[in-house]
């Protein structure tokens, strides 16, 4: 039985994984039980690696009242529940949006989600907004100059902040020790080959900046932060951060393979598994000293 989702009529099953039918093949990953906990495992993560900042921009609250924050790609909705309940109480309105309307039942009341597609025009949508974050949406989107340009028109002028965190996910190594015929950074050349040639590419893209300098923002800051693979750094820290991290991804490998390399690859999900088997072995081998750059 494929792991459980939401009920719904948005629901189908592809190769054992449930996808959302909203948008459908826009979307390249599942949306099932099983997707919902890496989700979750990843706000963890971020949290430990980020050193318990759920954001870095100062929002206070002001004469018209508190901060309006606007989550873009919110998945389960965990990250605007905990930077509403932890950060603003009552007096931040934070509304998350997805293509899956996965979120829990029980949320602050300061909180709301909504069924949204970011690619599409943003009919209806607030322009007021103090702070827009988006979170790991490499791979399901085709355009980002557009989504800049959407965002930057609907931040409060000359006062909003967009936050933008991903993980570059190709394997680095300083040292050596991860050899370039692995099979670990043979799953990364395939997929991020074919989020490419699927248009969604989960690559970072290095024009990051001049892409949100085009886009009008200023005063962009940028902060690398080095994610290893599993526990092999000697740092307490680091090894925590590669605990969480080796937790997430290696929970994800399936859900993050599977639609890529089916539908644009067209290759056999038994041919997936066994290249998904050999990558985890790599990934967790503290003999590789790998890290991405989050």
């Amino acid at each position: 039985m494929p792991p459980s989702a939401p009920q719904s009529a948005q629901n189908y099953v592809e190769n054992g994984r449930f996808y959302h039918a909203f948008r459908k093949g826009k979307y390249m990953f599942p949306c099932d039980e099983a997707e919902m906990d890496r989700m979750d495992i990843y706000h963890k993560f971020f949290a430990v690696a980020r050193r318990g900042h759920l954001h870095n921009v100062t929002l206070t609250k002001n004469i018209h009242g508190g901060p309006r924050i606007l989550d873009l790609g919110c998945g389960t909705g965990i990250w605007a529940i905990d930077v509403a309940e932890t950060h603003f109480k009552d007096h931040a309105e934070v509304h998350g949006v997805d293509l899956s309307m996965i979120q829990p039942g029980l949320i602050p009341e300061n909180v709301g989600f909504s069924q949204r597609d970011i690619e599409s025009p943003w009919y209806g949508m607030d322009v007021d907004w103090d702070l827009i974050h988006m979170r790991m949406l490499n791979g399901s989107i085709s355009s980002w100059p557009d989504i800049y340009s959407k965002i930057f028109r609907h931040l409060k002028p000359g006062f909003g902040w967009l936050e933008h965190v991903e993980i570059d996910m190709y394997p680095r190594c300083d040292d050596g020790t991860l050899p370039q015929d692995s099979h670990l950074v043979q799953w990364a050349d395939y997929l991020l080959e074919a989020t490419a040639r699927a248009q969604r590419p989960l690559a970072y893209n290095t024009q990051t900046r001049a892409m949100l300098e085009s886009a009008g923002f200023v005063e962009i800051q940028e902060q690398v932060i080095k994610v290893p693979l599993n526990p092999w750094p000697a740092d307490p820290h680091m090894k925590d951060v590669g605990r969480w991290y080796n937790l997430g991804l290696t929970q994800g490998l399936e859900a993050l393979s599977l639609g890529p390399l089916t539908r644009v690859n067209h290759w056999p999900v038994e041919d997936i598994e066994r290249l998904i088997a050999a990558a985890k072995r790599d990934i967790c081998s503290k003999r590789y000293h790998s890290y991405c750059n989050m």
